[in-house]
């Protein structure tokens, strides 16, 4: 599963899984090129969450208690939104990658990112150059798999990691990858994963 971590960052919810099933376009494992990925999806979607932190916070609480497809779809990264985050060759296998576990088979219905009891929403912001640099803010807060691909991450953007918790608790539902690129929201969970796959 791509989209989601529970606890210690490690698993995830029934709602990401099915969504991280679907992370990536659908390109033969023969070395072909990815398709381009199309516009995104009902970007209107998204109007009232804008590129900022609190954006960030109160997208993923609309996606926590009722996982609108609507709203998962228009985070479907474009071409361009690809090749603005991440150098070029890894922006390719990236694209290949979340097109054909992610994107390719979204759920039917809707599902809830996070339990009904899961209402708060932590998030945390790291630059692009910050997660290059992977200082000791960044560690605490971002997966250990970022450092895998800190350096085929382009700089003057800024990735979003939540956390979906109980109040009061320390752990629940995680995600990462969320990023405000070329004027929208789109989702890259756990990227590292793409470096691990076979393409």
């Amino acid at each position: 599963m791509v989209w989601s971590r529970k606890s210690l960052r490690a698993s995830r919810s029934v709602a990401a899984a099915a969504l991280l099933i679907a992370v990536s376009g659908c390109s033969p494992s023969d070395g072909t090129p990815a398709r381009p990925a199309p516009e995104p999806a009902g970007v209107s979607a998204q109007a009232a969450y804008p590129g900022d932190k609190q954006g960030a916070r109160a997208l993923m609480a609309e996606l926590a208690a009722h996982g609108d497809l609507a709203l998962v779809a228009s985070l479907r990264p474009t071409t361009a939104d690809y090749q603005a985050l991440f150098e070029p060759a890894f922006a390719e296998r990236a694209q290949r990658f979340y097109e054909k576990s992610l994107w390719a088979s979204m759920p039917p219905t809707a599902e809830p990112f996070a339990k009904p009891d899961q209402t708060e929403v932590r998030v945390w912001g790291a630059t692009t150059e910050e997660l290059r640099a992977w200082g000791k803010n960044t560690q605490a807060n971002f997966p250990g798999g970022y450092e895998k691909i800190k350096d085929q991450l382009r700089p003057g953007l800024t990735i979003y990691s939540i956390d979906m918790v109980v109040p009061g608790e320390e752990h629940g539902m995680a995600y990462n990858g969320l990023t405000y690129v070329n004027g929208h929201w789109a989702f890259f969970p756990k990227p590292w994963r793409a470096l691990e796959s076979e393409q």
